[in-house]
């Protein structure tokens, strides 16, 4: 359960970190660039979670 809470602490503090560029440098190539790391981030998050419930 710890795993799970630190995982999701994690992808808000991501989130938090990626947030900046796109409200301080509003370009679409860069906002592009966020959304698709907090996407993959988000992912592999998800694959990590869902793996530890299945075992």
């Amino acid at each position: 359960m710890t795993d799970r809470i630190m995982a999701i602490i994690g992808l808000l503090m991501l989130g938090a970190f990626l947030i900046v560029v796109p409200i301080f440098v509003p370009h679409p190539d860069l906002i592009a660039i966020t959304i698709g790391a907090a996407a993959l981030a988000g992912y592999d998050i998800w694959r990590h979670i869902a793996a530890k419930r299945k075992s």
